[in-house]
């Protein structure tokens, strides 16, 4: 389960890893093509564009980039003397400007020259060559645009998917809202049903002294379980607020889930069930809130009661890959209880699960996990279930079926 904030930022997460991927995949493919693209230009457009305006000195410019050498100079020249007529530019400050552009390239700057004044005595011609020459650069500049133009596309296409799953997202969990009335409703319904009836019979003094305690009995047992209703809600509501934050400090979690094992202990022994405790003598500290996070390895273990039969197995164990620093520590609370059947095992985590279809008064309340789920993910944990076959690669032991497995 994830609240908002979490969907929001795992998206905003999503969208800015998928816009550097596609960046720099687009980036790539666009060098390359363009790498191609020189190469070409430069090997069989350029020598067409040169035989085709009879500027066989251009041949020993080559290239692109000395192609649009020549041109700058060509504009340049022709704008210098439209502008500023006092300073005519000659024929050898031409040579000078391209020996100062070309120097080192190995050009025939004479040629050069040559070719720069027969272009500026043909105004025509040089229009022409100037626009046949910004078609080269049109052509250059297409991987460019297509990668642009693409990337652009794919991105828009990514954040219009993105938000359609957030739409989808909302109106899921509006639904699970109202599910969630209805099933509080329905929970706090029956025991007040229950009560009701049994107070009235004892109000009307239609119930036999004998039976008297058994009503007041009932009456108590159905008042707890309203109250642990409205708890565990306020408490899932509580951890799903904005404004509620836990509070982590240095604790030793063989001894939290070793302290959790003893609470426990009691219910155990009431429901005839074993436990076995595998935890390292050793401490082993991590950061977390002791109070919330001590109600998760609670609840699991309360889940392991109350939904399998009598006198099974429960499995309460600890690893670390390392016996001096907390690396990858790993809590396990297995049980040799069945198997959750498809599709509950998908569900398991979400409010009001509960397994029991009549959703008897006495099956939990179908918040304890989604609690559990909902502070691992606040301590920034996570909390799983792993049945047969995947549960045998923890080698708890052959005869354990399903594992809910908190990693840190």
């Amino acid at each position: 389960m994830m609240n908002n904030s979490g969907r929001q930022i795992k998206n905003e997460k999503q969208l800015r890893g998928f816009i550097l991927a596609r960046f720099f995949i687009v980036l790539i493919i666009v060098s390359l093509v363009e790498f191609a693209v020189v190469i070409l230009t430069n090997k069989y457009l350029i020598p067409q564009i040169i035989k085709a305006f009879e500027l066989d000195t251009l041949l020993s410019v080559g290239s692109t980039e000395k192609l649009f050498l020549i041109i700058f100079v060509v504009i340049a020249t022709s704008v210098v003397n439209r502008i500023f007529p006092l300073f005519k530019v000659s024929p050898a400050e031409i040579s000078n400007m391209l020996t100062g552009l070309l120097a080192g390239k190995g050009d025939d700057v004479a040629a050069a020259a040559e070719t720069v004044k027969q272009l500026t005595q043909d105004p025509k011609t040089t229009a022409l060559f100037v626009l046949t020459v910004f078609g080269v650069a049109l052509i250059l500049i297409t991987p460019y645009i297509f990668g642009g133009v693409f990337y652009s596309l794919t991105v828009a296409h990514e954040i219009r998917r993105i938000e359609r799953e957030q739409e989808e997202s909302r109106r899921n969990e509006e639904k699970r809202r109202y599910l969630m009335i209805s099933n509080i409703v329905h929970d706090l319904k029956t025991p007040m049903t229950t009560v009701y009836g049994y107070a009235k019979a004892l109000n009307d003094g239609i119930v036999p002294s004998e039976k008297r305690e058994e009503y007041l009995e009932a009456v108590m047992a159905k008042t707890d379980r309203m109250n642990e209703v409205v708890a565990m809600l306020l408490d899932y509501v509580k951890l799903d607020s904005e404004g509620f934050n836990i509070k982590k400090e240095r604790i030793d979690v063989c001894e939290l889930v070793r302290s959790c094992c003893a609470f426990s202990y009691t219910d155990i022994e009431s429901a005839g069930d074993t436990i076995s405790i595998n935890i390292p003598e050793h401490p082993i500290y991590i950061k977390a809130d002791s109070l919330q996070f001590s109600r998760v390895i609670t609840n699991l273990i309360t889940n392991a009661i109350r939904h399998n039969p009598e006198g099974i197995k429960i499995s309460v164990s600890v690893t670390s890959e390392s016996d001096s620093t907390a690396e990858d520590v790993r809590i396990f609370v297995a049980d040799s209880g069945d198997e959750i059947p498809k599709p509950l095992n998908e569900q398991i985590f979400e409010p009001f699960v509960t397994g029991d279809e009549s959703r008897a008064s006495d099956g939990g309340t179908g918040l304890g996990l989604p609690l559990s789920v909902r502070i691992c993910e606040m301590h920034g944990f996570s909390l799983k279930l792993v049945q047969n076959p995947e549960i045998l690669r923890y080698r708890l032991g052959e005869e354990y079926n399903k594992v809910f497995v908190i990693s840190v």
